[in-house]
């Protein structure tokens, strides 16, 4: 897969192999530029989906806008819609890490596994740290 922006700064994605009945694995780190790569995510998953790949699973370790999962006057639940995104561009299940409210999963209408860092960070410190 190839990711390129236009001079407009519209992303494009191509898909140089067929991934049709394959299971395909999106990683995004979902740090830095944010919003690029929220759409880079969304716009590749929609091409999988069109291409007619059977499983598409969103790995990103930090979902972005986690942390905008409650109300907050006269705004919006932003995770929520961003929930709504991702499942609508085609991806068809999201492994994360970490997520700042557990509640967060139910804004996802695929299956979604929220893992825990700290057990590997423990075993890492016990074994690599004096």
């Amino acid at each position: 897969c190839s990711v390129y922006h236009k001079t407009n700064r519209e992303t494009m994605v191509e898909i140089g192999d067929s991934v049709r009945g394959k299971d395909i694995y999106i990683i995004q780190t979902g740090t830095k530029d944010v919003n690029n790569n929220i759409m880079e995510m969304l716009i590749m998953a929609y091409a999988c989906k069109t291409s007619s790949a059977k499983n598409i699973v969103g790995v990103i370790p930090y979902l972005p806008y986690s942390k905008q999962c409650k109300m907050r006057k006269r705004g919006c639940i932003v995770s929520k819609l961003l929930a709504k995104m991702m499942c609508n561009s085609g991806l068809t299940h999201i492994i994360t890490m970490d997520l700042h409210q557990k509640e967060i999963q139910g804004f996802f209408d695929c299956p979604v596994d929220n893992l825990r860092a700290s057990p590997f960070l423990l075993q890492y410190i016990q074994e690599c740290i004096p």
